[in-house]
C-alpha cells in the first residue's frame, strides 16, 4: 500500500521526517520502502485496517500526537425513499446509500485532490468515481458510485447461484459462476458486490446525479471472488481483510464534503439499514499473564496508555477493542500490542541456558 507522506502528515501535529515514520512503522511491524515522498508499506492480511491514511496515523499515535480527524459534512440529511431490498442481511449487516445532485462537474479538482492522483500515479476516471477512491484511501472505506438514472426502483441485494453473464465497469466481460453475492437492478446484475461494479449502471464523466454505496460485506462473501475473476479490485482487497462497520457515515459525510468543495450541491439524501448490531470484542484485562507472555514487567498506566492510543478502551476491568481490529480476541493479541509499541529491541536481553544433555530429535 502506498501513501504520499504529506497526506500522512495532515493528521500528525508535528513535522515528522519520513526516515523517522519509516523506522516506528517498522517497529511496529510494518515493513515498508522509501521512495521519493512516498511509503510503500507492506499489510499483513490480519490488519486490514491499516489500509488507509487515517490506519497508518492511528498506528502511529503512540510515537507521534495526531488528532486523526477529517472535515465532513454535518448538517442533517434528509432521508432517501429507496426501493432497495437487502436478501443477503447475514453477508451484509449494515449498507448506505448516498444520493447526490450537483449543478455542474468542476473543471479541475483542489490541490489535495490532485497531489494525490500525481503523487500516487494515479489515473482519473470521473469525479465522483475519483472522490470514492480518495475516500477509500483517506479512511479505508471503499463505496461505489452508480450513476443515480441507471438505478430501477427494483434494487437489490441477493446471492445468486447460477451462470451470468456481466461485464464490468473496466469493460472486462466476465461469466459468473457457482454461488455470488450481487447487486441487481430491474433483475439485472449491476454490481459484484465487494468487487466491482458493472459497465451498466456506471458514472461517467457527465454524470450529475449519482447513488453511493457504502456497506459492510462478511469477508468470507468476497475471498477469493477477485482472484476466480482476475478481476484488479482495491475494494476486494480491503472487504477480504475486514472495513469497520462503523466508518460508514463518516464516509459518506467525507463523500459529501469532498464534492461541496468543488461544486454547488443541487440534492443529497441518505437511506441508512443496519439489520444486526455487532458488540465491539470484550477482553477481561490480566496484565500479569501478559507479562509472563513478554517475559518483562509492565508499568500498567503506561500500558493502558499506550492501548488506549491504538484505540482501546478499558472499562470494568476490560480492554474493549476497537471496531476496526477484528484480530484482536485475548490477552495473547493484547501483549502484542503492547510490546509493538516498546519494541522488540528494547526488551532486556537474557542469557538462556541450555542443557548439555545431547538429544536425538529424529529418533
Amino acid at each position: 500500500m502506498k501513501i504520499a507522506i504529506n497526506n500522512l502528515k495532515e493528521l500528525l501535529d508535528d513535522d515528522i521526517p519520513i526516515k523517522d515514520i519509516s523506522q516506528k512503522l517498522f517497529q511496529l511491524g510494518h515493513e515498508n520502502e522509501i521512495i521519493n515522498d512516498v511509503l510503500d508499506i507492506e499489510i499483513t492480511p490480519n490488519r486490514g485496517d491499516c489500509m488507509s491514511v487515517l490506519g497508518i496515523a492511528r498506528e502511529l499515535k503512540n510515537f507521534y500526537p495526531s488528532t486523526l480527524k477529517f472535515n465532513i459534512y454535518e448538517d442533517e440529511i434528509e432521508s432517501l425513499d429507496l426501493g432497495f431490498s437487502n436478501k443477503a442481511s447475514s453477508e451484509c449487516n449494515k449498507i448506505s446509500f448516498l444520493l447526490i445532485e450537483v449543478e455542474e462537474i468542476p473543471s479541475r479538482y483542489k490541490k489535495y485532490l490532485e497531489d494525490y492522483f500525481e503523487s500516487l500515479s494515479l489515473n482519473k476516471n470521473n469525479f465522483f468515481a475519483d472522490i470514492s477512491n480518495y475516500i477509500s484511501y483517506e479512511l479505508g472505506q471503499p463505496t461505489h458510485c452508480y450513476d443515480y438514472k441507471k438505478i430501477s426502483d427494483n434494487f437489490d441485494l441477493e446471492r445468486v447461484e447460477r451462470s451470468y453473464e456481466f461485464e464490468t465497469l473496466t469493460g472486462k466481460k466476465i461469466t459468473l459462476s457457482d454461488s455470488n453475492l450481487v447487486f441487481k437492478s430491474n433483475n439485472e446484475i449491476i454490481n459484484l458486490a465487494g468487487i466491482m461494479g458493472g459497465d451498466n449502471t456506471a458514472c461517467s464523466k457527465d454524470t450529475k446525479s449519482t447513488l453511493i454505496e457504502c456497506a459492510y460485506f462478511n469477508p468470507e462473501s468476497i475471498i477469493g471472488k477477485s482472484t476466480k475473476y482476475d478481476l484488479n479490485s482495491e475494494s476486494a482487497y480491503k472487504f477480504e481483510r475486514g472495513v469497520d462497520r462503523n466508518m460508514i457515515e463518516t464516509a459518506l459525510r467525507r463523500f459529501i464534503q469532498i464534492v461541496s468543495e468543488h461544486t454547488q450541491i443541487k440534492n443529497v439524501k441518505i437511506y441508512k439499514e443496519t439489520s444486526e448490531d455487532i458488540p465491539r470484542k470484550k477482553i477481561i484485562l490480566d496484565l500479569k499473564k501478559i507479562e509472563r507472555i513478554l517475559g518483562i514487567p509492565l508499568d500498567e498506566k503506561a500500558s493502558l496508555i499506550y492501548l488506549n492510543n491504538l484505540g482501546f478502551e478499558f472499562v470494568d476491568n476490560s480492554l474493549i477493542a476497537p471496531s476496526y481490529r477484528h484480530d484482536i480476541s485475548d490477552n495473547n493479541d493484547i501483549a502484542e500490542e503492547i510490546a509493538r509499541v516498546i519494541g522488540y529491541d528494547n526488551f532486556e536481553k537474557k542469557r538462556i541456558n541450555i542443557p548439555s544433555e545431547s538429544y536425538n530429535y529424529f529418533e
